[in-house]
Formats: C-alpha cells, sequence, structure tokens
C-alpha cells in the first residue's frame, strides 16, 4: 500500500510538471534561470553501522546494512539562476545484514522521506557545468519489515511503521545538456531520529533502532519548465 501511494506522488509530480510547460507567458517577467521544473534521481545507498536500541526494553546491539539503493522525486521552483526550492519524496532502503545478538531473517528498513530543499547553485560562465550545494528537512515514514527478527525467545514478524523526523544535505555537479535538460551526479547525506516500532500481541513490545546514517551517490535527470 506504501509503494502504490508513494507511486502516484510520483506520477504527480510529473503530471504537475507537464502543467507547468504548458503556459510560458511569465518567462519574460521574471529573472534569467527562473520557473518551475522536475527532477528525478537514483543510485546506490551507503548505510552507516545502527543499533538496536529496543527490543521489548532497553537494549544494545550493533546492526550492520548490506549496501542499499535510493529513489527520489521532486518538484520545484527556481528564483533565479543561484537560488531553488524544491518539494522531494522518495524511497531510501537496505537489508539488515547483521544485528548483534538477534537473529534477523530477511529484515529491511525502509525510510520514505518527504523533503522541503533548498539548493544554491553556481552557474560557470560560457560552461555546461553547475556546481551546487544543498540542504533539506522534513520526515520520513520508516518501515521495518521481517520475516523474522529475534533475541532467541521473543520473535516479531512483519511491517511496523514510524514517521519520524529527517535531514539532509547534499552537493554535485549538474550538466546542461540543453534550456531544458540537465544530468548530474551528486553525493548526498541522509540523516533520521531513531525510529520505534509496535508489534503485536502486545502492543507495548516495541522494537527501536538507531537513526539511520546514509550516504548516497545520485544521479539525476532535471528538466526545466522555461
Amino acid at each position: 500500500m506504501k509503494n502504490q501511494i508513494y507511486a502516484v506522488i510520483v506520477v504527480s509530480c510529473f503530471c504537475a510538471g507537464g502543467a507547468f510547460a504548458q503556459d510560458r507567458s511569465y518567462s519574460s517577467y521574471f529573472p534569467e534561470g527562473a520557473g518551475p521544473y522536475f527532477r528525478a534521481e537514483a543510485g546506490p545507498s551507503f548505510f552507516q553501522d545502527g543499533q538496536v536500541r529496543n527490543f521489548g526494553g532497553p537494549t544494545s546491539g550493533r546492526v550492520e546494512y548490506d549496501t542499499g539503493g535510493r529513489v527520489d522525486a521532486a518538484v520545484g521552483y527556481a528564483l533565479n539562476q543561484y537560488l531553488a526550492t524544491d518539494f522531494e519524496v522518495g524511497i531510501n532502503a537496505a537489508k539488515i545484514d547483521n544485528a548483534q545478538g538477534y537473529f534477523s531473517a530477511d529484515s529491511r528498513i525502509y525510510n520514505l522521506p518527504f523533503m522541503a530543499n533548498v539548493t544554491l547553485s553556481c552557474p560557470i560562465p560560457h560552461c555546461i557545468v553547475t556546481p551546487y550545494v544543498g540542504a533539506g528537512a522534513g520526515g520520513a515514514d520508516v518501515v521495518f519489515d521481517t520475516d523474522g527478527f529475534s533475541d532467541g525467545v521473543t520473535t516479531v514478524r512483519g511491517s511496523e511503521n514510524d514517521v519520524v523526523f529527517a535531514w539532509q544535505a547534499y552537493a554535485g555537479l549538474r550538466f546542461q545538456l540543453s534550456q531544458r535538460i540537465s544530468l548530474g551526479v551528486g553525493y548526498k547525506y541522509f540523516n533520521t531520529e531513531d525510529p520505534s516500532f509496535s508489534y503485536p500481541p502486545s502492543p507495548n513490545f516495541n522494537v527501536g533502532f538507531k537513526g539511520v546514517q546514509t550516504h548516497s551517490v545520485m544521479f539525476s535527470f532535471q528538466m526545466n519548465f522555461w
């Protein structure tokens, strides 16, 4: 169900971009480089080691993750050629490779971020390369999905979620292929607060992890509508 919701959001982003493209009459009234845009990006995501913080009570255990992946989509507005803001949604996920002191059967962490970003660009005159830096804040719907996560006494199974605060910072390069189309490569750091998941049969049996910290290499496509 969550994947379906995010699919609808991404499709809506495409539709919004198309709507912006239909009317370009504003172009003569705004600064150079101003206008709406759509961005999509994807790449591998490297999760820092985490920690089990709660398993029916306070506990500790190191968590190691496999290499994951991240996919994002955003719609935004460039105020000029230097400053832009956008709203971004996506998924940033990885499988748990090892949890110290716990048995983990096909257990995964899915982060579904929703972020408001501000991006500062520095166009280089007479060059197709534009360096950029930015930061964003918002939240993430964190999903823990497992076929069996156990301390040897109690085992939890299934999917539970928690919505927590999240923020990110990023930097990279865009390569302007035309006025409308650019490709890019960049680095993105992502951080969340500690999520907690409540499992049956008791609603008070909580499973908690240290908030994720990820480092992603992102390859992007951006379309401008001006």
